[in-house]
């Protein structure tokens, strides 16, 4: 009878110890379900940080579009400008030089006259001498201011023409350094992303090391139900499933971050 009580005794002690077991393995297994909530949220805000990158890339293209739309339309018209006031200008001295050959030729007229009537009082030799030298003299006096004149607007068109180039090269430069920054921009919040995607792997796979496959093991030692043991396996899949659509996912942002460059 002693030893049938013994049995009894010792036989108790071992379901509770399995009992005890039991218990331990479930909160252990409620401990894991709580982590991988956790880790399928992070995922979820992971997700939504990524679709948040892409609409910041996509606004901040459609934002660069525009202004280079806006530059160009903005330098047509002011090059449009600069021509209607460059063609005004040159009907005006065109005007201003008829006008003044007008009043030289009229000079001329009354000059001329000036000598037919010397002539008229005999005087030809010296009408001569006196009419060729202030032809020459009028004729040096002309050429010289036609010279002065055109190298004059010489100068001018080469200050305008310098002046349009300096702001043109000036667009060009504060469109180059938008373009920098865009993709500065770009890289840095590619490098944010790669950065949460690796903590994620990490964590998820030491979940699965430390975790799930010590009790899936555990599991089948202590002869569980085989619907915990599918379960655990199960989440397990569903964990590499995760990795497998992040690690897709890194694969397409690469591919449209090279696409971007």
């Amino acid at each position: 009878s002693k030893k049938t009580r013994a049995k009894g005794e010792k036989s108790d002690m071992e379901i509770e110890a399995l009992q005890a077991a039991n218990e331990e393995l479930r909160t252990k297994l409620t401990n894991i379900q709580i982590e991988f909530q956790q880790e399928k949220s992070k995922v979820g805000k992971l997700r939504e940080k990524i679709q948040e990158v892409k609409q910041e890339r996509e606004q901040e293209q459609h934002k660069h579009t525009a202004y280079v739309s806006e530059l160009k339309a903005k330098l047509h018209e002011e090059k449009m400008k600069e021509l209607q006031s460059v063609r005004e200008l040159l009907i005006r001295q065109h005007e201003q030089e008829v006008a003044r050959m007008v009043k030289i030729k009229d000079g001329e007229i009354q000059r001329l006259q000036s000598t037919v009537n010397v002539l008229r009082d005999g005087a030809a030799d010296k009408v001569k001498t006196a009419l060729l030298s202030e032809a020459k003299e009028e004729a040096r006096k002309a050429f010289d201011g036609e010279r002065m004149k055109l190298q004059q607007e010489i100068l001018e068109l080469k200050s305008g023409k310098k002046q349009l180039e300096e702001a043109l090269n000036n667009i060009m430069q504060a469109d180059k350094m938008k373009a920098a920054d865009l993709r500065t921009a770009y890289q840095s919040h590619q490098d944010e992303i790669n950065r949460i995607k690796r903590e994620c792997e990490r964590e998820i796979r030491r979940l699965v090391s430390n975790f799930i496959y010590p009790y899936v093991f555990d599991v089948k030692e202590q002869h569980l139900d085989e619907r915990d043991v599918r379960r655990f396996q199960l989440k397990i899949a569903e964990l590499n499933a995760v990795i497998r659509k992040l690690e897709d996912r890194n694969t397409l942002l690469a591919d449209e971050r090279n696409e971007l460059v």
